[in-house]
């Protein structure tokens, strides 16, 4: 809800801004050793053109968004970037291409709006993400959302949230079957459930992808629902306490669990928590209950909208409502777009909108009896298209924007999308999805991808050509993740050829239908062998692709050295150092 009054500290903190950036301009602050980390506490992150252009994060808690707060997104979108909004794969939104000097403007616009941008970035607790299934789903104990609220709230300022060594990610989950949950990549993942009819939460801390996706421990099978908000306190403060200050590249918590195992990462966290208990530091239940399941089947329908109704929508746990995912083609969205969202959220979904981990939205209350009318909605702006499926990809911006960007990933997303829909895939038969990241970081969460696809470098004779690296087999089930498995490298302009003989393969030799297409690739890979059977696995899997993506020397092509939809030839003259790493 938009107020044109903000909290005091807010108002403080928007002056303080202000002034800082008017030091910068003054030359009284040093650039890199006090603006930077300075704007990145406040969302706001460098991009590579020349620094002169700065991408703002905005925090959607547990991907919560009002209609109200996609008009200003819109109307912020074309008053100081390129008039496009773009989903994250934790939830929040980013506006690229913002002048500096327009930043001040922006935050408080956004501040007004409800939402915020306050330790979007840089070494805080980041945006609190949540399955945007979380209350639809019929095997779920009770709300997770008013839990995920509190712990966004206890956080937001809180006097050790943007002083960590690193970042820090928390996720929760209402259920293990939930395809859209994400727990196990996350320094704190949460799960709802019930133990001996009493209802709380499953914790596991020290979860990350990055460059060294490192699985998670379970430090608590059980907590009950007061005890929710020490426990990640406690947790917080190890990250805090023990998390390297002094080596960037092992600051994340990972590295915590890793050096002290897990007996000693649980002992860490239970000398933390008894502090924080003598303290005073307390949760509590909140309301939390929800309407018995009465799941209503959803009709089917003709042609293309019948098509639409199958990989869109699904019963809503309450009778007569449909939860519609909306299909947004590499996460970005048009002022106009978002704009027919907001009134079709209004008018047909009770205001009820999330964003998705895989860069889609919700509609969470559409009344079976108007799928219809949502249906032809979504036609007109070009958003009716499957969700959540194989042709539905993922991708981090890369090197569009980012500092760290080595390739055009969301080009690269472009084409598959495109090409595997022509050359007749149909992601009902080969499910899983695709994830892409334009480097090594996993911003994209190619680690846990069906296929994942990170961008790299490589030369062929004396020519650098731009590359992805192919891994298969990720997937976060909630009660365990895969990490997804490399094989190889692929010269970008192959990629799309390969990934389309992967599916065929997989539909030609899979052990019947119920050996999903990230299982099959597993066992292709060698993932439950023992350690020199998995490596010969690998060799051969590796061998069966790459007479697919090889390219002699003599025989590159201009368009073979230019990245996907890129001009100028390939090159690592703009590669920078990743402010999240500032």
């Amino acid at each position: 809800m938009s107020t044109s009054v903000l909290p005091e500290v807010v108002e403080r903190e928007l002056a303080k801004y202000a002034s800082t950036i008017a030091a910068l301009h003054a030359g009284a602050i040093d650039p890199d050793k006090e603006f930077k980390p300075f704007r990145l506490v406040h969302g706001v992150y460098g991009q590579r053109q020349g620094g002169f252009n700065q991408m703002v994060r905005i925090k959607l808690a547990y991907g919560k968004v009002t209609p109200q707060q996609l008009r200003v997104l819109a109307a912020a979108s074309e008053r100081f970037t390129n008039g496009i909004v773009h989903i994250t794969t934790r939830q929040a939104v980013q506006l690229h291409f913002v002048q500096l000097d327009d930043t001040p403007a922006l935050l408080r616009m956004v501040e007004e709006a409800g939402l915020t941008t306050r330790e979007a970035c840089g070494n805080a607790i980041r945006n609190v993400v949540a399955s945007p299934n979380a209350g639809t789903l019929v095997d779920e104990p009770f709300a997770i959302e008013p839990y995920a609220e509190a712990i966004f709230r206890h956080f937001l300022r809180g006097p050790r949230s943007s002083t960590l060594p690193r970042k820090f990610k928390i996720g929760m989950s209402g259920s293990d079957r939930d395809p859209l949950q994400q727990v196990n990549i996350q320094d704190i993942g949460i799960t709802a459930l019930v133990r001996d009819g009493q209802p709380g939460f499953r914790i596991v801390a020290g979860g990350g992808l990055g460059s060294l996706p490192v699985a998670p421990c379970l430090v608590a099978p059980f907590v009950p629902r007061e005890d929710l908000i020490p426990w990640c306190e406690a947790i917080v403060r190890v990250h805090h306490k023990h998390g390297d200050r002094q080596n960037r590249a092992r600051a994340r918590l990972k590295f915590v669990l890793k050096a002290r195992g897990e007996d000693g990462f649980r002992a860490l966290i239970a000398e933390e928590l008894a502090g924080v208990r003598a303290e005073g530091i307390a949760g509590r239940v909140l309301p939390d209950a929800l309407p018995p399941p009465q799941p209503t089947p959803i009709p089917p329908a003709e042609g293309e909208e019948g098509r639409w109704r199958r990989h869109n929508c699904r019963p809503h746990r309450e009778a007569g409502l449909a939860v519609v995912s909306v299909c947004v083609p590499r996460g970005d969205l048009s002022a106009a777009q978002l704009r027919a969202l907001a009134d079709l959220a209004e008018q047909l979904s009770a205001g009820d909108v999330r964003t998705t981990n895989d860069q889609n939205l919700l509609l969470r209350r559409v009344p079976i009896g108007k799928l219809e009318a949502v249906y032809r909605a979504l036609g007109e702006l070009d958003l009716a298209r499957p969700a959540h499926v194989f042709t539905d990809v993922v991708s981090c911006p890369g090197a569009s924007t980012c500092q760290l960007g080595i390739t055009l990933s969301k080009n690269l997303a472009r084409e598959l999308e495109q090409r595997l829909a022509a050359c007749g895939i149909d992601p009902l038969c080969i499910g899983g999805r695709i994830n892409i990241s334009g480097c090594p970081n996993s911003c994209g969460q190619h680690h846990i991808g069906t296929i994942g696809l990170h961008g790299a470098a490589a030369k062929i004779g004396d020519r650098l050509v731009p590359h992805y690296l192919l891994l298969v087999g990720g997937a976060d089930e909630g009660a365990r993740v895969h990490h997804a498995i490399p094989i190889c490298r692929i010269p970008a302009r192959k990629v799309v050829e390969v990934i389309g003989e992967l599916a065929r393969w997989y539909l030609a030799e899979r052990r019947g239908p119920d050996e999903s297409f990230s299982a099959w690739l597993r066992r292709q890979a060698g993932a439950d062998l023992d350690k020199d059977a998995a490596k010969r696995a690998r060799e051969a899997f590796k061998a069966r692709i790459e007479p697919l993506c090889a390219i002699r020397p003599e025989a590159l092509q201009e368009s073979d050295l230019r990245d996907i939809g890129a001009e100028r030839l390939f090159s690592l003259d703009e590669l920078g150092t990743g402010e999240c790493m500032s």
